[in-house]
């Protein structure tokens, strides 16, 4: 009796009764909310609601450690085992900050991976946790340069991978319905973009910078122990003239987890549907309604505030194993 009233409680707030199965593809290397974007993951995944299939990373960490900070958060929250793979030749913003974090995390806290250039590369990860999952089930959640997914579409055997296995594919990127300069994870990878744009086989849901920049979490993480890894990461990181955990900034890669793990909510998102997306060779992104592709872009409906209550107690949430 209580298994069939949790169920329905579960499709009443609009939860599938199976999690979620989702790889998350992140470049954590420069800014914090990589590592509070898995910290809802992982919160999301103590609630039920998703399987972390794999963690890849997608950008160059100056202090090789992109993989030791992922894996540090995976610990923390008790999933030590999740399979980490990092891109070898990472996409890089010429004149880029170092990481004020992932080193520290990797030195600091408990973990057990290698550094990027000895883990296993990104497309292997990819690769392993797909043939390993039913056709039409996977949810790619990207929040940082698109290399990895231009990559699987220059195998031909790997695009059949994908249009096998992938349901949907969220990207944090872009702006809309247009921006005049390339926006950041579009400028790390211009041609990686376009490719993926054009060519990837499964329906893409985009959500443009303007949405992340309306919303600030992170000063939640004041109350959280020392422990906490991803607090470490928001007191570390510059943000103006304070640190991210003073005031919190904006939250770009939270908001894209929540949409990837929850879907389009529509009591939380506007959805634009009807056109396709075009991104041109400088990294602008515009919406482009003449024709209709499996495209669409989100705006948060009415004010931004419960989302940030939403995804502030995400973050702050401590680990339940």
């Amino acid at each position: 009796m209580k298994y069939w009233l949790l169920l329905i409680l579960l499709v009443g707030n609009g939860y599938a009764a199976d999690p979620v199965r989702l790889i998350f593809d992140t470049d954590m290397a420069n800014d914090c909310d990589d590592a509070g974007a898995l910290a809802v993951l992982h919160a999301l995944a103590d609630l039920g609601e998703v399987e972390i299939l794999a963690v890849v990373t997608n950008r160059k960490c100056p202090g090789n450690a992109s993989a030791a900070a992922a894996d540090v958060i995976n610990t923390w929250y008790g999933r030590p085992d999740i399979p980490i793979g990092t891109d070898k030749d990472g996409a890089t913003i010429k004149g880029g900050r170092p990481s004020s974090y992932t080193g520290v995390l990797r030195d600091e806290f408990p973990h057990d991976s290698k550094p990027d250039s000895e883990m296993p590369d990104a497309i292997s990860i990819y690769r392993s946790a797909l043939q390993s999952q039913p056709d039409g089930s996977v949810i790619i959640c990207s929040v940082g340069a698109l290399s990895n997914l231009e990559d699987l579409l220059s195998s031909p055997a790997d695009e059949e991978l994908v249009k096998a296995k992938v349901k949907k594919l969220y990207i944090m990127g872009g702006g809309f319905p247009r921006t005049n300069h390339p926006e950041t994870n579009i400028k790390l990878d211009p041609a990686a973009a376009v490719s993926v744009t054009n060519l990837w086989p499964t329906p893409i849901v985009w959500q443009g910078y303007e949405v992340g920049a309306a919303m600030m979490s992170g000063a939640e993480l004041q109350t959280a122990p020392p422990e906490n890894p991803v607090r470490k990461a928001y007191e570390l990181r510059p943000f103006h003239e304070y640190q991210a955990i003073t005031y919190g900034k904006p939250n770009h890669d939270l908001a894209t987890v929540l949409l990837a793990v929850r879907g389009v909510q529509p009591e939380l998102w506007h959805e634009t549907k009807g056109g396709h997306v075009v991104i041109d060779s400088e990294g602008a992104t515009r919406w482009d309604s003449s024709r209709k592709k499996d495209h669409s872009y989100v705006r948060i409906k009415g004010h931004p505030r419960k989302l940030v209550k939403l995804l502030g107690d995400l973050l702050a949430a401590p680990p339940k194993n």
